[in-house]
């Protein structure tokens, strides 16, 4: 039954895929070692190969940042790391020396794969004067003694050798510490000579490992609509409407999904693998109408945490006419005898434009009146019916449409008073 890395104890077996073959790491930490060393970044699952991997020389100076064996594990080992599974690696921010000095937390350095250090093994400078701190014990290497057998590996061939930390010698340059393979202490050589590399990395907590242990690929959520293909077009809206589509991930994992309309977000939201969902902003009567008549993408990106896929539909706003109303007259409390109006925007001169206006509006059958001509040319409207069975009410209802130059208009807002 598959599980996550999370839920492993510290000490378990894991494999992972690098060049094809399937090599043993150990879950070494659980967590963050020491907030105050390192960055948040570091927080995941910690895995250190249960062997050496190969044979370099440590570098040509006492700073890690700039070795050779960081170079080489991040240049040319960490991509032969299977590619489904190096999005799961953490890109983490650690603590480093160099020349005596310590950085950390948001000073540390940027890598994906590393070598551990002499205090993630257990060492202290209690015990060697010129071990920096650039680290905290790992919990797999809590209570090892200072020459402990659990410290000593071998390389891929089964044979033993002495391996390379990361932490340099703080008095003596070009020299760094590493663990010998007689009896698992520490000593130390120069950054020239050529020993073991056991690589460490962070993974993400949520990785999935099968009932073996071997960490499993992530594969990030697709994404899917009745409406077409991603890249589709939807052709030509008139109105507000209905785009649905439906984010699957995989692993089954809840997926957070952003939407956006022409680049601009519109929408967070996180969503259990598999729901149908509405994109919300073309649905939506305000936001439909604020668009030009143009060419508009909606865009939608699914994320399961480690890996995101975008989904992308365009469609064409050709909005010819419009129509307004009031959803709830107005009432007085006297009869309505006079209104005026104003309609701010642009209306061109040959659109087809109708106004009209009643002034017993919560009748059943309301009187309405033609106020076209009264409102294009700013005067007051008089109102020629003088009854009202139920109480007096005002509303209007505009329609307009282009005319037969085919310039098109936009009206902003409808303002005006009654008395």
């Amino acid at each position: 039954m598959a599980s996550t890395l999370s839920a492993l104890s510290v000490g378990s077996k894991v494999t992972v895929k690098i060049s094809g073959q399937s090599i043993t790491f150990l879950v070494v930490h659980q967590g963050n070692p020491n907030p105050d060393l390192y960055d948040a970044s570091c927080t995941g699952t910690w895995l250190m190969m249960d062997r050496m991997y190969s044979n370099q020389m440590w570098g040509n100076n006492s700073s890690y940042l700039y070795s050779y064996a960081n170079q080489w594990l991040n240049v040319v080992l960490f991509p032969k790391l299977d590619s489904n599974l190096q999005s799961m690696v953490r890109s983490v921010k650690l603590p480093y020396a160099e020349m005596g000095d310590v950085y950390s937390g948001a000073d540390g350095m940027d890598c994906r794969m590393f070598l551990p250090s002499a205090y993630e093994l257990g060492w202290t400078s209690d015990y060697k004067e010129a071990i920096p701190e650039d680290g905290a014990c790992l919990d797999y290497c809590k209570g090892f003694e200072n020459a402990d057998s659990r410290r000593i590996a071998k390389m891929l061939d089964g044979s033993y050798n002495w391996y390379w930390t990361r932490t340099p010698h703080s008095s003596k340059t070009n020299y760094a510490w590493l663990v010998v393979s007689i009896n698992g202490d520490c000593s130390f050589s120069s950054a020239r000579d050529t020993y073991g590399i056991r690589p460490m990395m962070v993974f993400d907590p949520n990785t999935l490992v099968d009932e073996n242990n071997a960490v499993q690929p992530n594969s990030a959520p697709v994404v899917t609509s009745p409406s077409g293909s991603s890249g589709a077009s939807l052709g030509i809206r008139t109105g507000p409407f209905l785009l649905e589509y439906t984010a699957t991930d995989p692993e089954g994992s809840t997926v957070h999904l952003t939407e956006e309309l022409d680049a601009k977000t519109t929408r967070t939201l996180d969503a259990d693998s598999g729901v149908l969902q509405q994109f919300q902003a073309v649905n939506d009567s305000r936001t439909f109408l604020q668009l030009s008549n143009a060419s508009h993408t909606v865009q939608i990106t699914a994320s399961d945490g480690l890996l995101a896929s975008r989904f992308s539909l365009s469609f064409t706003k050709a909005v010819t006419r419009a129509s307004l109303t009031l959803i709830q007259p107005l009432p007085a409390a006297a009869p309505i005898q006079v209104a005026a109006m104003v309609v701010d925007g642009e209306i061109p001169e040959d659109a087809d434009l109708s106004i009209q206006v009643t002034n017993n509006a919560l009748d059943p059958e309301p009187i309405w009146q033609d106020a076209t001509d009264e409102v294009r040319r700013g005067y007051n409207i008089l109102f020629e019916n003088r009854t009202a069975a139920q109480q007096p009410a005002f509303n209007f209802r505009l329609a307009a449409a282009r005319g037969p130059s085919g310039t098109g208009g936009h009206i902003d807002q409808v303002a005006g008073a009654f008395q």
